[in-house]
């Protein structure tokens, strides 16, 4: 082992070290934490008006603070593009990352200060020292790690710059740091991901590569075309990823649900490896690692720049939700997550739901988003475009529609891409399925960059399918399922196969019993 190497093990010794402590007293730290960044913030304009000076517990925040969301602070965030200083964090907010999350219907530029990028580095040692540990027969430093994300390419936006939260930490790595990451700045800043997959196997086809980091879907795509490379290029033997990169030790995934696809990465890959599962948001960084391969469940980060709250998700849009923090919540119920960060983010609505399977030392699981999406493809769509989706595609086709719900078709071994598949209860006579079909696409990727990015030339998404549904059904549906009433709605998102099954067969019922009236 070298010096440069020996030194990295320390720092991620120390590392793990200081985080085990800081989880050994949770609550405290965390309550700490939050002190720590209002007394930063008191004399910003956020803080002066919401009484930070006189805060002296948790207490104090949340009675003095309320739940906020992307439309409330976006316009006050924003003055830094006008070169604003001190107004929720001190200072001249210099970079935005940029997010297509779940909690407003376009793209979110979300702050990113100094502190929060230092903090964002902090958590990249975590997470490697969490992985070393979990296979602690390799030096994961022996070799490289591959990070298959976005562009670190930053586009200025008045007095400030903007990109892809992974690319804004990138520009602030340590050089020697540098040396374990890959792609190059160039290669990562293709913005084509097609072509980055094809220059990533290309480029790094005996590159000892140790670990991977990506999105399930695009690197499900990138294992294929390596390969397909392999064999071409190092011979016939070449039939897993194994052949190509033998060395290969863990699997780093964020943004998505990975059980659809961890069979197809199993025999991909073709021998054991570590798959490790992280909670990371635009808004906070990484919020937990996952620490044992015999357990899904996540450790969080409780030291790093990030204050979180917990609402339980029935209460989340009432006058006065509870708001509980590290020492007040229970194992296995479902809480949506606020956080307040050093990047002037407060009592913030991320929009997801998490579930504690322990307290001591707090381990969750991702559970879901507080607001309807389709992100089991990582393509990010919300239920305000879809409803987006189906009024344009009625405009174009004099169409009208009762009622609709989307699903998610899977990948599959034999078509590693998904597609969506919409069930829609047209009023009157539909209007060619083609074409409705073909405008609900193009709504969507005019509307979703994630959607525009998964669909472009039939890549990693197919195109949606479209299935109209007999008039009825979802009254029908509703009926059986007590649900008739003005507070009851068909759900956006078919939740699961079982809904979409039950519809179809209804439709086939009212389909039937029209037929035999007309014969009878």
């Amino acid at each position: 082992m070298g010096a440069l190497n020996w030194c990295l093990h320390r720092l991620m010794a120390w590392r793990l070290r200081q985080a085990d402590r800081a989880l050994a007293h949770a609550p405290e730290v965390q309550e700490r934490l939050l002190l720590s960044i209002v007394r930063r913030a008191a004399a910003t304009e956020w803080g002066r008006s919401h009484g930070y000076a006189s805060i002296r517990s948790v207490r104090d925040y949340q009675q003095a603070v309320p739940i906020c969301r992307y439309e409330e602070m976006a316009p006050l965030w924003h003055r830094a593009f006008d070169g604003a200083r001190d107004v929720c964090w001190p200072g001249h907010i210099r970079y935005f990352t940029m997010s297509s999350g779940t909690t407003a219907e376009a793209c979110k530029a979300l702050p990113i200060s100094r502190e929060a990028i230092r903090a964002n580095l902090r958590s990249g040692v975590s997470l490697m020292a969490r992985v070393q540990a979990q296979v602690p027969d390799a030096d994961l430093l022996a070799g490289r790690t591959l990070y298959f994300g976005g562009s670190p390419t930053l586009e200025q936006r008045g007095q400030s710059y903007q990109g892809d939260a992974s690319g804004v930490v990138a520009h602030h790595m340590p050089r020697l740091a540098r040396r374990f990451r890959l792609p190059s700045f160039e290669i990562a800043s293709i913005p084509d991901w097609e072509q980055k997959v094809e220059a990533i196997a290309r480029a790094y086809l005996r590159t000892p590569i140790r670990v991977v980091v990506g999105l399930p879907t695009w690197t499900l795509l990138l294992m294929r075309r390596l390969i397909e490379l392999g064999r071409e290029q190092l011979g016939p033997h070449v039939h897993t990823v194994a052949d190509v990169w033998p060395h290969l030790r863990a699997f780093v995934h964020f943004g998505m649900s990975f059980e659809a696809y961890r069979e197809q990465f199993r025999a991909l890959i073709g021998r054991p490896i570590a798959f490790v599962d992280t909670y990371s948001s635009s808004e906070a960084g990484l919020t937990a690692i996952q620490a044992d391969q015999a357990d899904p469940s996540m450790l969080m980060e409780v030291d790093i720049g990030t204050f979180y709250e917990f609402v339980p998700v029935d209460e989340l849009y009432a006058l006065r939700p509870t708001r509980l923090t590290l020492r007040e919540v229970e194992v296995g119920r479902d809480y949506a997550v606020l956080l307040s960060s050093c990047s002037g983010i407060w009592a913030y609505d991320v929009g997801d739901i998490v579930r504690f399977t322990s307290l001591r030392p707090p381990k969750l699981l991702f559970a879901g988003r507080t607001r309807l999406t389709l992100n089991l493809l990582g393509e990010h769509v919300v239920g305000a475009e879809l409803d987006v989706a189906i009024a344009r595609a009625c405009a174009a086709t004099g169409s009208a529609v009762r009622d609709f719900t989307v699903h998610t078709l899977t990948p599959t071994a034999g078509d590693p891409r998904g597609a969506h598949q919409w069930l829609v209860e047209f009023d009157g006579p539909p209007p060619p399925l083609a074409d409705f079909a073909a405008r609900l696409d193009a709504a969507l990727v005019e509307k979703n960059l994630d959607y525009k990015i998964h669909r472009a030339r039939d890549y990693l998404m197919r195109a949606p399918e479209l299935m109209a549904l007999a008039p009825g059904t979802f009254y029908e549906w509703a009926r059986r399922h007590g649900q008739l009433g003005g507070q009851h709605k068909v759900p956006r998102v078919a939740r699961s196969q079982a809904m979409v099954d039950e519809l179809l067969a209804i439709s086939a019922e009212i389909e039937r019993d029209k037929s035999l009236s007309r014969h009878s």
